[in-house]
């Protein structure tokens, strides 16, 4: 075969591939995310009726309360960093920092709800984990559409470790869910505090990473075959 038969050849089959989707910008993704989590939070407060606490003096005056908030803040931004940047070759860097910061900041998390349980009576466990309960169904509601933008992202994009990544889309999404939650939930501390609040990242990653990377794979070979 001559040099010019193999270029003509490399020429038709790359003519018989289909068009290359470029990966979104990584700010775009973030971007979508983030506005798409705060039209959550609006509707919420719309149809609830409950305006948030931060507002008002009694919310910063409490050291638990705003440690809570930031570490919420923390687990949202890192692991939703970590899960996006991961989709994107080259970024991997970016990726580890934001996965470390998201697991010093759910340590964080955990240290201040326990600090905030300590001393509190849990009373009835049927009454405790319906109340929990009902915070984490608002986190997760509240993260839906925005665990939906970023799996789109992933699979437009080519994570390395696709159960990770949606794992991190998972915990950040909550992540953000229960930050809104916690900044109207009118339960100051206590066990509520740290199953209904601290924890719901860490439980939306153990139950949402499977799905969201098989939907995210789903998704990636819909568009390759389309």
């Amino acid at each position: 075969m001559t040099e010019r038969s193999t270029e003509d050849l490399v020429q038709q089959l790359a003519r018989d591939l289909p068009p290359v989707k470029p990966i979104a910008r990584l700010r775009v993704a973030v971007s979508a995310v983030v506005g798409l989590w705060f039209a959550a939070a609006v509707a919420m407060v719309l149809m609830t009726g409950e305006l948030p606490l931060v507002g008002t003096a009694a919310f910063w005056s409490s050291p638990v309360t705003v440690a809570i908030l930031l570490g919420l803040a923390a687990v949202a931004a890192g692991a939703v960093v970590a899960g996006l940047a991961s989709a994107i070759p080259g970024r991997e860097p970016l990726a580890r920092t934001g996965q470390l910061g998201a697991v010093v900041a759910a340590v964080w998390l955990i240290g201040c709800g326990l600090w905030s349980a300590v001393g509190s009576q849990p009373g009835p466990l049927s009454s405790l984990l319906a109340g929990s309960a009902s915070c984490l169904g608002h986190a997760f509601a509240l993260a839906i559409p925005a665990a939906l933008v970023a799996c789109v992202y992933l699979s437009r994009g080519a994570p390395q470790h696709r159960k990770i990544a949606a794992g991190g889309v998972a915990a950040g999404a909550a992540g953000l869910g229960a930050l809104a939650v916690h900044t109207i939930c009118s339960v100051a501390g206590g066990f509520h505090v740290l199953l209904g609040h601290c924890l719901t990242p860490i439980i939306a990653a153990l139950l949402f990473a499977l799905p969201l990377a098989g939907l995210s794979r789903r998704w990636s070979r819909t568009e390759i075959e389309a």
